[in-house]
């Protein structure tokens, strides 16, 4: 059983401070909504009788004391799990360094298992770190983040072996692993008077060492690795490199040579190192839809194309696109992962909003012929992918502004395309134009359209072009202007109230 108890050590209530405004630059300079908020945890490791006092500080929050009434009994069974483990695992858990890290360890699960199960803070994701001896104490820092926001970020499945390398599954999971090690580090110096102030903390090298670790040591759902370790840097440095004065952009698979993901279409004689920086930005020069660079991780090894009809091709499928000079993207398959720019990691922003796009394609279409919101979707999201940059326009009545343009435009037999036939038709100049039921009608397609005061001058002439012609347009329509540097902007004409940007 537990006992609470009042607890004061030192400067506990000025770490506790420093720790969580430093939560708050790491966390909030990813994500605001991750809301980070901080308490402290202690075990008196000197006992009696079975009674295991706690203190719990958690300013504003006192009922979080209540679920800690069972967290000894709780480590207690723990470590008896961790022994026998470590047994299996071929270790002497009698060893002194071996049963002190099991000590530690069931005490961070036991209030780690204990937080999760506080009803009240179903929408809160909690973290513990490794306890840290203070005096009489062990002394865990929790860190609690905002669920839903830490949900929204995709993060790679892991298994046993992936927990036991301790493997980051997203950018924000490797954020908190650095975090918590700062902190632990940061609560030894400070009990020993070596330090003054996490507050000096940089939170920069905390996010930029998660992105390290997230490039260069992904866990691959079971499978080996692809011996990345380096890849962080390699990127880096290809990214800042131009090649005949243009900036770096194109794509770089990363899997193994059989992944039924995969198609080669060219295979090198002599595999190039992905350490050879200036010979992989020359070849990222022949990118072109249907043909990426092709890499074990280690060596580029040809060139090739993800495939589209494979059943699994996000399987240990790792995919890095590069953006322009000095900014780059990760992606698992094509779900992202991290994008950097200038050698800052940041999260991967979804290009275009899912649910805003579709509410917005309802608002503009519903009760067209053949509306189909979910083709849509289909259509637009794959654009988005173009590296660079596209126009997709979706049109009321299609086929008469297919006719109006057709000079200056590739009409074709309306189709609905897969993602492969799209980012073709999106790899020429010009638009895409489509019906509502999200069939291509014609691309490469020059817009028209009337002088307008909503366009802006800072903007690129895609994005100007597309606004002068859906402000222009008699019937509702909607474009999508994907810019080279991966955003995107929505124009809308809902016909009933004007043109709006999204």
């Amino acid at each position: 059983m537990s006992r609470i108890i009042p607890s004061h050590w030192g400067h506990q209530t000025a770490f506790r401070g420093e720790v969580e405004l430093l939560a708050r630059r790491v966390f909030g300079e990813l994500d605001a909504a991750l809301d980070p908020r901080v308490f402290l945890v202690g075990l008196v490791a000197d006992h009696e009788d079975g009674i295991y006092p706690l203190f719990v500080d958690t300013p504003g929050d006192k009922s979080a004391t209540d679920i800690f009434h069972d967290a000894s009994r709780r480590a207690k069974g723990l470590r008896k799990d961790l022994y026998a483990a470590a047994r299996e695992a071929g270790e002497d858990p009698d060893a002194a360094d071996i049963k002190r890290r099991i000590v530690l360890e069931a005490w961070r699960q036991a209030v780690e298992l204990s937080l999760g199960e506080r009803q009240e803070d179903r929408e809160i994701i909690s973290f513990c770190s490794s306890p840290r001896p203070v005096r009489e104490f062990l002394v865990c820092t929790v860190l609690r983040l905002k669920r839903s926001a830490w949900e929204r970020q995709y993060a790679l499945r892991k298994d046993a072996e992936d927990e036991r390398a301790r493997r980051p599954a997203s950018l924000l999971d490797a954020c908190v692993e650095q975090f918590m090690r700062r902190c632990v580090v940061g609560m030894a110096e400070r009990h020993s008077g070596m330090s003054a102030s996490l507050v000096d903390a940089d939170p920069e090298e905390i996010i930029r060492a998660a992105g390290r670790l997230v490039t260069d040591a992904p866990a691959l759902a079971g499978q080996r690795d692809l011996k990345q370790q380096g890849l962080w840097h390699a990127c880096n440095t290809i990214s800042s490199l131009r090649y005949e004065g243009a900036p770096c952009r194109g794509q770089l698979i990363i899997s193994a040579p059989d992944h039924p993901g995969v198609v080669k279409r060219i295979a090198f004689h002599r595999p190039v190192r992905i350490g050879d920086h200036v010979a992989v930005r020359k070849l990222l020069a022949t990118h072109q839809p249907g043909y990426s660079l092709l890499s074990d991780g280690n060596e580029v090894y040809g060139l090739g194309q993800f495939n589209l009809h494979s059943s699994v091709p996000d399987q240990n499928l790792f995919n890095i696109t590069f953006r322009g000079h000095y900014a780059w993207e990760l992606a698992y398959g094509l779900r992202g992962l991290i994008r950097v720019s200038y050698g800052h990691p940041g999260l991967p922003e979804a290009a275009i909003r899912e649910q805003r796009f579709r509410a917005l394609c309802r608002k503009t279409f519903e009760g067209a012929r053949g509306f189909d919101a979910d083709a849509l979707w289909a259509l637009t999201e794959t654009a988005t992918r173009q590296g660079h940059g596209t126009l997709v326009v979706i049109h009321a009545e299609v086929e008469g502004e297919v006719e109006r343009l057709k000079q200056q435009a590739a009409p074709i037999l309306p189709v609905n395309l897969d993602a492969e036939g799209i980012l073709a038709v999106t790899a020429v100049d010009g638009a895409i134009v489509a019906d509502p039921s999200g069939a291509v009608h014609a691309f490469s397609v020059i817009l028209d359209g009337k002088a307008t005061s909503k366009g802006n001058p800072a903007r690129g002439a895609r994005f100007n072009s597309a606004v002068r012609y859906v402000d222009s347009a008699k019937v509702p329509c909607i474009a999508v202007v994907v810019s080279e540097d991966g955003t995107v902007d929505v124009v809308a004409n809902t016909g009933s109230e004007g043109t709006a940007s999204v």
